[in-house]
């Protein structure tokens, strides 16, 4: 274990949340008494003057958050994990992760993951947020399948990083959902905020949510459910799935977002897995400046479950 800090600019969209919280749901494999912890010892700062757990973000204060302790990339274990490289350069790579796949070790998931893949296939990864995501851009949930950025470097990785803040990468997901639509093509926007009672779970908050817009079209609808196509404008923790199941509409497959019936459907369906895939990546390449639009194929149990709708589709 390492000793560091951290520096965070507050933007609007975390105005009027106490520190504690911001502190909690922004840095990662730390848990709230740590945090408290922290600002006890006077070692978390708000515009360089020590903050009191209850103090209240401002739109651009600079908070410093000093000897953090957090697991570096060095104590990280090298696993011969086979992965799917569907792009790689000098900068950077595009990966297609797997489902059951946790991106970075964490609590419960020392292991196995994808850094841990990552680092027995490449000589060098960006090490920024402390070391703690080696190479790791963007994340997906742990049963969501496909595209990844990943950096080689760190200036490569702060490109990389501005192109997501200012929704330069255009991010396409396939998902299978309970229910039909009246319209072929919708825009949810609604805030979304974790959940007070269970920081695993996010749900829609106006009141204290951050912007989240979801842009969906039908692409077939079967019966009792529908193949839908994603454009992602902001990338919240568990975006797609919140808003899909806001709507009622949740992913099948989905074991924390869901109803009855969606639950009964996937299962009549053989869905082991939520249905739902990040299939297409295009950007501006940072360094190079030429397109890259990279596309990733269904897993082959969901395309399986896909395969089994189109065919009774075709029958009727």
């Amino acid at each position: 274990m390492n000793s560091g800090h951290l520096e965070f600019i507050v933007d609007s969209e975390d105005t009027g949340k106490r520190i504690d919280s911001f502190l909690s749901d922004n840095i990662d494999r730390i848990t709230r008494s740590q945090v408290s912890r922290l600002i006890e010892q006077g070692k978390v700062k708000a515009n360089r003057q020590k903050a009191a757990k209850s103090y209240k973000l401002k739109t651009g204060d600079h908070i410093y958050v000093q000897d953090l302790k957090l697991e570096q990339q060095s104590n990280y274990t090298p696993e011969p994990i086979s992965i799917t490289v569907l792009h790689e350069d000098e900068y950077l790579m595009i990966v297609s992760k797997p489902a059951d796949m946790v991106c970075h070790p964490g609590p419960g998931h020392s292991r196995h993951t994808l850094v841990n893949a990552l680092l027995y296939h490449c000589q060098q990864l960006s090490e920024t947020d402390n070391g703690t995501r080696p190479g790791i851009v963007h994340r997906l949930d742990k049963d969501t399948s496909g595209l990844i950025i990943i950096a080689k470097d760190n200036h490569t990785h702060y490109l990389l990083s501005d192109l997501f803040k200012k929704r330069q990468v255009k991010k396409i997901y396939w998902a299978l959902v309970w229910g039909n639509f009246e319209e072929q093509k919708g825009t949810i926007a609604l805030p979304l905020s974790r959940s007070s009672k269970d920081r695993k779970v996010f749900g829609v908050s106006p009141a204290r949510g951050k912007e989240a817009c979801t842009n969906f079209e039908v692409v077939k609808q079967f019966n009792h459910c529908s193949w839908l196509s994603i454009d992602l404008e902001t990338g919240r923790t568990h975006q797609i799935r919140v808003h899909m199941n806001f709507i009622g509409h949740p992913v099948l497959g989905d074991q924390t977002y869901h109803h009855k019936k969606s639950v009964e459907l996937a299962e009549s369906l053989g869905l082991k897995r939520q249905f739902l895939h990040a299939m297409k990546l295009d950007f501006i390449h940072p360094v190079y400046k030429s397109r890259l639009s990279i596309e990733d194929r269904l897993s082959p149990e969901l395309q399986l479950v896909l395969d089994k709708l189109l065919l009774e589709s075709k029958d009727k």
